[in-house]
């Protein structure tokens, strides 16, 4: 199958909210399941913004149900078997692609949407032809003389020997663990670190995002009170618009405690006190540390 069947996934994949699909070969280092013969790499663009949550996250759980509806209609058109490949890491194959930058932030970017994507990839048992694609224009990411996400990124995750995944606040965002007490601070710190998930201030300051910057917006699909409190029927919301990898209610409310301390208003203390009493260590010290932070902030004796 060649051009007709590309141009009908071109067409599905836009029609589902996607920004671009790629029709790649795979190869063996990719590690796809011996029956499939084509890969479909899917990009959905986003606007950034967000104040608590970063909307990469409603953006990407969007995409990861989109992804299987064109499985479906692939399945339908092309008499195939169409599966989602989770498993498969999508930097390197993205590496291997025409169309790709990488930066220094170790993240993937496109033309006119910068890194503001992100991707879902299907795995077809028909074979198609590879897509063709346009060279990437190295002027469009200047990484070789630019030093903005490493000047701006308060952790000095990302370093001129690479991108030090222990130092990045995401990392530790959600992860059931304690974050490192000299992180908790920086949360709070500079433009675009994010309460309870996601950190973009490498992709605000990159230059090659400028155009995505100017749509970005500042909405929430919660409050700080609503997370503080986590109610079944929030982490079934939460669930439902960011996927459940990221509704489990103690480390909800772990970060939103860490959101609280920042906040400087003490009208948080008594929902922080409660958390204090969590059988959860992770919530507990972080509920604890919330307190003191708000305390000396509200000086409060």
């Amino acid at each position: 199958m060649g051009c007709d069947a590309q141009l009908d996934i071109m067409r599905y994949a836009a029609e589902l909210g996607f920004s671009a699909a790629y029709c790649v070969a795979p190869l063996a280092s990719d590690g796809v399941p011996p029956e499939v013969k084509t890969l479909v790499l899917l990009v959905r663009a986003y606007v950034p913004g967000g104040g608590l949550v970063d909307r990469f996250y409603p953006a990407s759980n969007a995409a990861y149900h989109a992804a299987r509806k064109l499985g479906e209609r692939l399945e339908q058109a092309l008499s195939c078997r169409a599966m989602p490949l989770p498993q498969v890491r999508l930097k390197p194959l993205c590496r291997r692609l025409a169309a790709f930058g990488s930066g220094r932030n170790t993240l993937n970017y496109l033309p006119r949407i910068g890194s503001r994507f992100c991707m879902e990839l299907l795995g077809l048992t028909a074979e198609l032809t590879p897509s063709p694609m346009r060279p990437y224009d190295p002027h469009f990411l200047p990484c070789s003389s630019c030093r903005r996400c490493m000047e701006a990124c308060p952790t000095g995750a990302i370093r001129e020997d690479g991108f030090h995944r222990e130092l990045c606040i995401r990392h530790h965002m959600l992860s059931g663990k304690l974050m490192p007490e000299e992180m908790r601070p920086l949360i709070g710190s500079g433009q675009g670190v994010r309460g309870i998930v996601g950190c973009d201030i490498c992709q605000r300051a990159c230059p090659a995002n400028a155009e995505m910057e100017k749509q970005r917006v500042s909405t929430d699909d919660f409050t700080l009170e609503e997370l503080l409190a986590c109610a079944p029927e929030t982490v079934e919301r939460f669930a439902a618009l960011y996927g459940k990898n990221y509704a489990v209610r103690n480390r909800l409310l772990a970060q939103a405690a860490l959101a609280a301390a920042h906040t400087g208003d003490p009208r948080y203390l008594p929902d922080l006190e409660r958390l204090c009493e969590s059988a959860s260590p992770t919530v507990a010290e972080h509920a604890r540390w919330a307190v003191e932070i708000l305390k000396k902030t509200a000086k409060i004796y």
